[in-house]
């Protein structure tokens, strides 16, 4: 697939997430303005509109342009399509590593992970530099590439992170409520139950979900910064919980619990008790993550 395509495809995919936030019969506004919004050129909007056009989602006369429909999971193009190499490779490197639980120490050797993510060694190359100052990685004394693990300190930085841009996300989820949203988070809720009420082999679904979860609220922030940390650590996190299995179904339950009672709060509009669910959700997962490291 060309970058070209890859361009048009990851446009048409953000343009639909943000149709999602509309209602049938809206305006659309101007091309400048969705380009802009999109942060794509002119042209690349003049084709998605015609994309969107011909697949009944948009109606476009002129100046003119109106949502006909909400989007549907069938309108989106596939993820694989659309996501940059550099990040669809580093997404693939740290859920390899979470699916071969390896141990702190390992050596990685780039032409065996070029294999198993399905990427070129190059790529591989390219994304374990990207990873070594964040500690994560690093080399031993025979110069191969190693898995650093995490420590307390790592883990703290990685936690006030959190807090400071998720916090700040979800500040903006609150201040600026939108039926989108709404129908997302209400979404969300039934996700929610129905996976609770399934047995514990079922919570190795609950990595996915919590990410979903904390995408959408990251997104609320409207800052690309914010969506880049929020996969990031999305990965880095759930690697560490799936490393340490000590407790992993109660955990997950709990957390589970958590979300309900933010998404709930959010749903009936008490932004207080929204707030502070959240700020406890956070700090739940800030001692489950260092107590994780201590019992490692």
């Amino acid at each position: 697939m060309s970058r070209g395509q890859q361009k048009f495809k990851l446009a048409v995919n953000n343009a639909l997430t943000h149709l999602g936030t509309l209602q049938p019969g809206d305006r659309l506004g101007s091309e400048a303005g969705l380009a802009l919004l999109l942060q794509a050129s002119r042209t690349t909007v003049r084709n998605l509109l015609k994309h969107l056009v011909e697949n009944g989602v948009v109606d476009w006369n002129g100046r003119d342009k109106f949502l006909l429909r909400l989007p549907e999971p069938q309108d989106y193009f596939p993820e694989t399509d659309a996501v940059p190499p550099a990040d669809l490779a580093e997404e693939r490197f740290l859920e390899w590593v979470m699916r071969s639980d390896l141990p702190s120490g390992a050596v990685l050797r780039e032409a065996e992970i070029a294999r198993q993510i399905e990427v070129a060694v190059p790529q591989v190359h390219d994304l374990l530099i990207r990873f070594e100052p964040n500690g994560l990685i690093g080399k031993n004394t025979n110069k191969n590439w190693v898995l650093n693990g995490f420590t307390s300190a790592f883990a703290t930085e990685l936690a006030d992170m959190r807090t400071l841009i998720e916090g700040e996300a979800f500040a903006r989820l609150l201040a600026e409520r939108d039926s989108g949203m709404v129908r997302r988070m209400t979404e969300m809720e039934r996700l929610h139950i129905a996976l609770l009420a399934r047995d514990d082999a079922a919570m190795s679904e609950f990595p996915a979900l919590d990410a979903a979860f904390h995408r959408l609220i990251f997104a609320a922030g409207k800052n690309r910064f914010f969506n880049v940390f929020a996969g990031r650590i999305s990965l880095i996190v759930h690697y560490h919980y799936q490393w340490n299995k000590r407790d992993e179904q109660a955990r997950n339950r709990v957390a589970l619990h958590e979300h309900l009672k933010i998404i709930r709060a959010y749903l009936v509009g008490d932004k207080a008790l929204a707030r502070q669910a959240f700020d406890e959700h956070l700090a739940t997962a800030r001692r489950t993550l260092l107590a994780s490291i201590a019992s490692v």
